[in-house]
């Protein structure tokens, strides 16, 4: 099963829009009416919708997973971008995403109830 993602705000919009061009199942929550959403919202959705949450925010999301867990709740993943990958750098976030979904793609494993870390290209 291909990978989905939903970028929450803290991520680069272009690089969403470059992802999907390059055939990646992306989108954003300015995309989806989501602008102003809690993490909580973000995370729900996403859930709703089998996608795995991208996102810089490790604070709150780290937070929401644990409750997740501790309520039995299933999610369909949580990648963390890297503070060190600069919001600006859409091509680093793009290689970054490209990265990460070859290398889970081939070992086909899946993000359920899990989090990882994308690498700064």
């Amino acid at each position: 099963m291909p990978f989905r993602f939903l970028f929450d705000e803290h991520v680069s919009k272009p690089a969403c829009d470059a992802l999907r061009a390059r055939g990646v199942d992306v989108t954003h929550v300015l995309d989806i009416g989501l602008a102003r959403a809690s993490d909580a919202e973000v995370l729900a959705r996403a859930a709703s919708e089998a996608r795995i949450v991208v996102t810089r925010n490790y604070r709150d999301f780290a937070a929401l997973v644990e409750a997740y867990r501790a309520g039995g709740k299933r999610f369909p993943g949580v990648l963390f971008l890297p503070v060190s990958l600069s919001q600006s750098d859409v091509g680093a976030h793009v290689r970054a995403m490209e990265e990460w979904i070859a290398g889970r793609g081939a070992e086909g494993e899946s993000m359920e109830n899990r989090v990882g870390w994308l690498s700064a290209p």
